[in-house]
Formats: structure tokens, C-alpha cells, sequence
């Protein structure tokens, strides 16, 4: 790496020394890992503790109804999305000549949202939950109009601004949750008020930003957004097929099953994709990265580094739901006032071993996007996502939730051995190795915990431990995985 100083002329260049290069590799990835954090845990932990807030305060019957209508509203911005999102976010990380393509996503996500908001206002049945349909898509549909702002955030790797907003509003969320239920106000019509409310001024937030302090352009190329079209629609089933597989149970349940079988899933469900938050940590970090290096030919180091890089993830990904598996029942009860943790303990166990696996897609994944293998891509989530909606119609009116969550750990494994396939055409030397230490050992080490008759921080303490023991020993915990772990992500 290369500077230039000026003083009565120009100095010639001069190498930075190593130990200075390194030590701005360190603060750079520091940085980096901090600011995705922090925009990690202002969405999900912030949003999970609305949600887990709400859900004790409400009844089961209208948390059902809640995470019934999420699942649709989610369903539908995707179908708006057109697969737009991840092909803007390759985009513009590979290149500065594409901001455009950021622009030309959020004049698409504006006309649609509308266009969908309209259509479920004159569609409107009074009957049920359908009256609150189209406000609940109002709040979501806000979050969805942000999305091309915060992904052209993200592959320029500014992630700060929006972690800033999002832990503002997430925190406003839940002090007005609080300020509702104090005052015997906290029912389904303010909620939905709420969440309308801070969708707005997340949406707000960022577009001043985005206006202000970046190089956004508001000019919109006809011809340019044709293009971005014709190539997000080699993945657009993809990305349909790809929500369902995250969303379709809840909407299934819906029908299937009782509003209170599916409260106590999505509960379960909604600490699952917090027990993931070390890949939406990391994740925003890997895909800039794949774009940048698919482009050309991989070298060997760079094909270590990304098995170092699954090595160390997996090791963390494992570790959060292990910790949160054995302070389910004790802890989860007391929260909730015995509403949720034994009634769902089970459903979420299940769920919690798909956490390492998932990380390891989404590793898999972002090689195969990056390289643009669309159609594989759309394959595999077709048939994964097709397979997943068999087993949810036959296993949730037998078993409920705890069926939903069979069908979904059956599922993911099945996604990760195809694009466990298709990557490693893509780079020599993928190896499962972490994957089989880490889901086999982590709830290994839980089942034998959970029958050791102490109480359970003396049961976190000797799982933690073993579990630390078992990284060592499978070498996946070493400081040569560590070096390579840190220069993935600071290339």
C-alpha cells in the first residue's frame, strides 16, 4: 500500500511498514465488524425485544394474528423486489460506475409499493384479520422502500449511518411499546400504528442521508433499469422461492394450525434468526468481498483464507445457539410469564440446529451469486423451497409447530448439500469438516448438560467450556484459522 506526502514538492512514495499495515488491516476490519454489528443488533435484537414484548402483553390469539400477516407482507414486497436487491448490492460493490442501479430499485420499490397498497385497500374484507391486512403491509411496505437505500449503503460498506437509525427506532419502538402498556393501550390497531410510524422515520432517515452525505444520483435510466431488470429476473423465482422457505410455515400455520400454535412458533422462530447474528454481522462484510474476487481467478491463499473464514464462523454460529438452548426453559418462562419456553422448547431446538448450517450456505451462496450462477441458484431454492411446502402440509397438521420446525431443519440441510455442490466447482477445497463438528458437537454437548442435575449458569459454564475444547481440539479454533479469518475480511 502506497502514500503520498506533500511538503515543498512531492515526496516519492514510500511502503508503509509491515507492522503499520497490519495494525490498519486490524482497525479497519475492527471497524467494519463494528459498524455491521452495531446495525445488526439495532434490527435484530432491538426488533426481536419489541416483538418478545409485545408478544407477553397481548394475547396469543393476536400475536398469531401479528406474525401471520408479517409472513404475508414479507411474502409480498418480495414479489415486488423482482430479485433486485442482491443484484444491486453486486453491483455496486464491484463497481463505482453503478450507483445507478441503487436509483433505479428504489423508483421500482416506490411505483410497486403503491400500486400494492391501492390493491389491498379496494380488496379490503372487513372479516378477520384481512381488515388489517393492508395497514400492517403499510408498515412493512416503508421498511421495503428503505431496502435500496440501506443496500446502497451496505456495498459501499457504510454501515454506521443506518445502524444509528435503526437503533434509534427500534429503541423509540419499544419505549412507546411500554409507554402503551402502562397506560392499557398496548392493542393490535396501535401496534400497527407503531410500526407504521417508525417505518416512516427509518425511510425518512435514510433518504436525507443518502441525499446528503453520499454521491446518489436521482437520475433514473430507462434503458440502465431494463438491463438490471432482464438480469435480477434469472433469480426472481429464486428469491421468491427463497422467502418462502423462511415465511411459508407461518403462513401454512395460519391455516393449518390454531393462531396459539403459531404465537408459540414464531416466538421460537423469531429467537432462531436472532441465534443467526453472527452472519447478519458478517454477512454484509462477505458478499462486497466475493464480488470483488470472483471477478478474477482465485488464488490458493484466497481459497484457504474462505476455509479459514468458515472454520471460525461456524465455530460462532454454533456457539450462540447452544448458550440459548440451555437458558430456553429457565430463563424464557420467567420473561414471559410461562406463556412460551417449555411449550416451545423443542420447536426451537430444532430450529437452532439449522444456525450453523444456514451461515455455511450463505457462505456458499455469495460464491455462487458472485459468480452468477443464477440459474443453479434459482434450481436449488425451487426445490428446496417446493419440498419444504410438502413436508409443512403433511407434518403440521400431525405435529404442529414442532412439525413446521422438522421441516424446515430437513430442508436446510438438503439446500446446504446442493450448494455445497455447486461452490465447490466454484473453489477447490470447500470442506464440510466444520459443519459436521459443529452441528453434531454443539447439541451433543447440550443434551449432556441439560442431564446434569446443577443449576443452569453451572450448566452454560461447562457447556461453554466443552464446547470451547471441542474448537480446540478439531483444530477449527486455532490462530493460523484466526490470521485467515481476519485477511478475508480485511482484502
Amino acid at each position: 500500500m502506497l502514500f503520498k506526502a506533500e511538503s515543498n514538492g512531492a515526496v516519492p512514495n514510500q511502503r508503509i511498514p509491515e507492522k503499520h499495515s497490519k495494525l490498519l488491516a486490524k482497525n479497519q476490519l475492527f471497524g467494519r465488524v463494528l459498524s455491521s454489528g452495531m446495525q445488526a443488533v439495532a434490527v435484530q435484537v432491538l426488533g426481536s425485544v419489541f416483538f418478545y414484548f409485545v408478544s407477553v402483553y397481548i394475547s396469543k390469539n393476536d400475536f398469531g394474528l401479528i406474525s401471520w400477516m408479517n409472513a404475508v407482507c414479507v411474502l409480498l414486497t418480495t414479489f415486488l423486489g423482482f430479485g433486485l436487491e442482491q443484484v444491486v448490492v453486486r453491483r455496486v460493490a464491484a463497481s463505482k460506475q453503478s450507483d445507478w442501479a441503487a436509483t433505479a430499485f428504489f423508483a421500482h420499490s416506490i411505483a410497486g409499493f403503491i400500486i400494492t397498497l391501492l390493491l389491498l385497500l379496494l380488496l379490503r374484507n372487513q372479516q378477520g384479520i384481512y381488515r388489517y391486512l393492508p395497514w400492517f403491509f403499510a408498515a412493512q411496505g416503508l421498511a421495503y422502500l428503505a431496502v435500496p437505500l440501506k443496500q446502497f449503503l451496505n456495498a459501499k460498506e457504510r454501515f454506521t449511518p443506518y445502524g444509528i437509525i435503526a437503533l434509534i427506532s427500534n429503541g423509540g419502538k419499544i419505549a412507546t411499546a411500554y409507554l402503551l402498556q402502562q397506560n392499557g393501550m398496548l392493542n393490535l390497531n396501535n401496534i400497527i400504528l407503531v410500526l407504521t410510524g417508525f417505518a416512516g422515520f427509518e425511510l425518512l432517515c435514510l433518504f436525507l442521508y443518502v441525499a446528503l452525505k453520499t454521491t446518489w444520483s436521482f437520475k433514473l435510466h430507462f434503458k440502465a433499469y431494463t438491463r438490471l431488470i432482464k438480469e435480477a429476473s434469472a433469480q426472481y423465482i429464486s428469491v421468491i422461492f427463497d422467502t418462502s422457505l423462511s415465511r411459508m410455515d407461518w403462513i401454512l400455520m395460519g391455516f393449518l394450525a390454531s393462531n396459539a400454535a403459531l404465537a408459540d412458533y414464531s416466538f421460537a422462530y423469531r429467537a432462531f434468526e436472532l441465534a443467526r447474528l453472527p452472519m447478519l454481522i458478517i454477512g454484509p462484510l462477505i458478499l462486497p468481498r466475493l464480488a470483488r474476487l470472483m471477478t478474477g481467478k482465485l488464488s490458493a491463499q484466497n481459497e484457504q483464507q474462505i476455509n479459514d473464514f468458515a472454520g471460525v464462523e461456524l465455530f460462532l454460529a454454533a456457539l450462540i445457539p447452544l448458550v440459548l438452548n440451555v437458558l430456553w426453559v429457565p430463563l424464557v418462562g420467567v420473561f414471559t410469564h410461562g406463556r412460551y419456553g417449555a411449550t416451545n422448547a423443542t420447536g426451537f431446538l430444532l430450529l437452532s440446529l439449522c444456525v450453523p448450517v444456514q451461515l455455511f450456505i450463505n457462505l456458499l451462496w455469495s460464491i455462487s451469486f458472485s459468480a452468477k450462477k443464477y440459474r443453479q441458484i434459482t434450481t436449488i431454492t425451487i426445490v428446496c423451497a417446493l419440498l419444504n411446502i410438502g413436508l409443512n402440509l403433511v407434518l403440521i397438521p400431525v405435529w404442529g409447530g414442532v412439525g413446521a420446525a422438522v421441516s424446515f431443519l430437513l430442508t436446510t440441510v438438503l439446500q446446504g448439500g446442493m450448494y455445497y455442490n455447486l461452490a465447490r466447482k466454484l473453489i477447490n477445497g470447500v470442506t464440510l469438516w466444520p459443519v459436521f463438528i459443529f452441528i453434531a458437537g454443539a447439541p451433543a454437548i447440550y443434551l449432556f448438560v441439560s442431564r446434569i442435575n446443577v443449576h443452569y449458569v453451572f450448566q452454560l459454564v461447562i457447556a461453554i467450556g466443552l464446547y470451547a475444547l471441542l474448537g480446540i481440539l478439531s483444530r477449527q479454533l486455532s490462530r493460523q484459522k484466526t490470521e485467515g479469518f481476519k485477511q478475508f475480511l480485511t482484502q
